[in-house]
């Protein structure tokens, strides 16, 4: 049963502290803790118990439950059974991982299963290979071991073997009948009369049942207990989801362990000394075996072998070679990933190997149907029913019903297992490419936007039928996406790399992903300049002057937009020359030159009339109007912003209506009407709210609290000024110190008057 010092060691991994961490945030020495958590202490002070329970933060159920333990030091036992002699006693179990650590939640989840009356009496283990199953299974019985006084029997359904078959259930229970001593000569033949003897013989007994490495919900079903006074444990690389639905069993799904519990079990093979040495290259190594406990088996091992080679040159080593190979143990099939591995990977039917193999060429780290779909060439309704094959054998993890992920040791054996062709490839990123420039079409419809490629036969295009829908896309894809570019261009992809982050544009634009903004569109300039393709160098080097803007970088941001400028005037490219233009009378008038800014906006306002483009028009306007209001010319700006409200409603543009009006009510404050001004900053922002447009809510709210103050109402103000600092925090905008300083100064100057 867990006892105190598990249980205490249970809740310090859950909290990410060390051992030294929680001593000295519980006044208490490491060796004292330590001691207990080894369970060589086992009736502390009940003072030091409540110390650790204040220095963990426990909940007050949680401290109690401590409390409890200290009693007797284990969870309570039912009413004692009449034992039997030892010779009639049933011991099958394997001997116990003598370093086994870790997996704290599970554990209890076992506990509460068998102290619950009326728990359900099948539990089944499942996970990928590799993750400590039977390892769990078997320390757990052996310290529930007195709870079962007539024994635990134990059998290997072979379900995932490398030589054999899977055990067939008539011979399993031929075997569960020996070992309950029932001579083969006087066991059934038939699979359900052995079945019945073998619930007739153990109806009266309090036995423990583990099934291990099953390979069915079938070869399982004739092998359960009928009587209530037994428990079994089943495991399995399977999810046996028929078990769960038609016989009650309760699931544990075992992931990963946390790196809490991979770094206790390193310590537990190489020593504290060595793991305190280079406690970043301990993070290293566990990271590279993705927290894999036979992974982590597979290193210790290695390095206790080595006493001398330090962590660093080991984690080095693992991240320079195929770690695949590397957590493998020559001659030792069944303490290598690699071959656990393939025990899941041999029996899958052919359509599952292409699939699961094509998985490990996706890039990103989790993954929605739309780009399987596309990576296989076919439809949703084909991959589905597939992946939730994988899903039932651990080598996929669902995340919600349509998104996925693989643990990153298996999609690395996943890419082993790829059939060599590029195709999927190709069109997994143009997934990307598709669906990005569908999204941002859906943000800002009204926007002309320069073309990417046709899709790929056999793409599947997302389809979104509202902003928030594209919005949502391109946020859970957003890492994907920036994988997808770095992909695209490392394997010669060019065309891709560089259409695909000016896709993204005006979700970057909305949203300020900038260090995202700033690798994808890196790449994408190396690619265009591969291609020799000058419109989309031109456009990259505009978009990416836009962050340096933000950032107030101006220098670099004025570099490039020249660059940008220079390429579109010495190719004719019209639309691209536009964006440049309106980008520098942006950047001149913040520097002040508003002439400059009515230069270069009035050409790119021409452009825009010549060429039809409406959006592109309006934006003008409205910068033209800033521009205007910024030479003293507030007549003219009024003129500008109205008709850019206009144009903003024909066009269904919310971003530049939210924009327009706020600047309509700069216009009110800079002629001494604060009460109209008030009142249109109060409606900047809630455009920007509706749509969901942080940047403007915060130039609203910063408007809002700037105008408050003038009219004395200082303590909106200071409400206005905090929920200003706060978006500006969220979105890493340079404005925040500002925001803060502005309240600071306010708070100085007291309360309302």
């Amino acid at each position: 049963m867990t006892t105190i010092g598990q249980q205490v060691k249970g809740f310090r991994q859950r909290s990410g502290l060390t051992q030294e961490e929680l001593a000295e945030k519980a006044a208490l020495s490491v060796r004292s803790l330590r001691d207990l958590e080894s369970g060589r202490v086992t009736k502390p002070r009940t003072r030091s118990i409540r110390m650790i329970a204040d220095a963990l933060e426990l909940t007050d159920d949680e401290s109690r439950q401590l409390l409890a333990l200290l009693a007797d030091g284990t969870l309570p036992d039912p009413p004692a059974a009449s034992q039997p002699t030892a010779a009639a006693r049933i011991s099958q179990l394997p001997a116990d991982v003598s370093n086994f650590t870790g997996r704290f939640t599970a554990l209890r989840e076992l506990d509460e299963l068998l102290i619950e009356s009326t728990a359900a009496r099948t539990t089944v283990i499942s996970a990928i290979g590799g993750t400590g199953k039977t390892a769990l299974a078997v320390h757990w019985a052996h310290g529930v071991a007195p709870r079962f006084p007539d024994g635990q029997l134990y059998i290997d359904l072979r379900g995932f073997d490398p030589e054999q078959e899977p055990l067939a259930p008539v011979d399993a229970l031929g075997t569960l009948l020996s070992g309950l001593g029932v001579p083969p000569a006087e066991q059934p033949t038939t699979l359900d009369e052995r079945s019945a003897r073998f619930r007739s013989r153990i109806a009266d007994l309090r036995l423990l049942v583990i099934l291990d490495n099953a390979a069915s919900a079938a070869q399982v079903r004739p092998l359960l207990p009928g009587s209530a006074t037994c428990r079994t444990i089943v495991t399995s690389r399977d999810r046996l989801p028929g078990l769960i639905a038609r016989d009650g069993a309760v699931p544990i799904q075992l992931e990963a362990m946390s790196e809490s519990e991979a770094g206790e079990l390193l310590r537990g093979m190489i020593g504290n000394t060595r793991v305190d040495a280079d406690r970043p290259a301990t993070a290293d190594i566990i990271a590279l075996c993705g927290r894999l406990p036979l992974a982590v088996r597979v290193v210790g091992a290695n390095l206790a072998l080595v006493p001398r080679q330090t962590l660093r040159t080991a984690a080095d080593a693992l991240a320079a070679t195929d770690r695949l190979d590397s957590l493998s143990l020559p001659g030792d099939p069944g303490a290598s990933v690699l071959p656990a591995f393939e025990l899941s990977y041999r029996p899958l039917p052919d359509e599952l190997k292409v699939l699961f193999g094509r998985l490990g060429l996706l890039p990103g780290t989790t993954f929605g149907v739309g780009v399987v779909a596309s990576a296989m060439s076919t439809t949703a309704d084909v991959v589905v029913p597939r992946l939730r094959h994988l899903v039932s054998l651990n080598l996929v993890q669902p995340l919600t019903e349509e998104r996925f992920t693989m643990h990153d040791l298996v999609k690395l054996f996943a890419r082993r297992c790829a059939d060599g062709d590029d195709e999927p490839v190709r069109r997994a990123l143009d997934y990307y490419l598709q669906s990005a420039d569908a999204a941002n079409h859906r943000l800002i419809p009204a926007r002309v936007r320069t073309p990417v490629d046709p899709p790929m036969s056999g793409v599947v295009v997302e389809q979104f039928r509202t902003p928030e829908s594209a919005m949502e896309w391109c946020g859970a894809e957003l890492s994907n996406i920036a994988d997808a570019v770095d992909l695209a261009f490392r394997a010669g992809h060019h065309r891709q790399a560089a259409q695909l982050p000016t896709a993204m544009i005006d979700y970057f634009q909305r949203y300020k992903h900038y260090s995202t903004w700033l690798a994808t569109h890196d790449r994408g300039l190396q690619a265009a300049r591969l291609l020799d393709d000058k419109e989309r160098e031109g456009i990259l080097l505009r978009d990416t002057a836009l962050v340096y803007r933000d950032l107030r970088q101006f220098d670099r941001c004025r570099e490039l937009l020249d660059a940008a400028a220079s390429i579109a005037r010495t190719h004719g490219h019209r639309l691209p020359l536009a964006r440049a233009l309106s980008a520098l009378g942006v950047l001149v008038m913040e520097l002040g030159d508003n002439e400059s800014a009515i230069r270069y906006l009035d050409e790119c306002a021409r452009i825009a009339a010549e060429d039809g483009d409406r959006y592109a028009a309006m934006i003008a306007t409205l910068n033209l109007g800033y521009a205007a209001m910024r030479s003293g010319r507030l007549d003219d700006a009024r003129t500008a912003f109205e008709r850019a409200i206009a144009m903003s409603s024909e066009l269904s543009a919310p971003m530049v209506e939210a924009s327009s009006t706020g600047a309509l009510g700069e216009i009110y404050r800079l002629s001494g009407d604060l009460t109209s001004a008030l009142a249109h900053f109060r409606k900047s922002f809630a455009v920007a709210t509706r749509i969901n447009e942080a940047n403007g809510q915060l130039a609203a709210q910063e408007a809002v609290a700037q105008t408050l103050a003038a009219l004395g109402r200082t303590t909106e103000a200071r409400v206005a000024y905090r929920a200003a600092a706060e978006l500006a925090a969220q979105l890493g905008d340079p404005r925040e110190p500002e925001l803060h300083a502005a309240l600071e100064d306010l708070d100085k100057d007291g309360a309302d008057e």
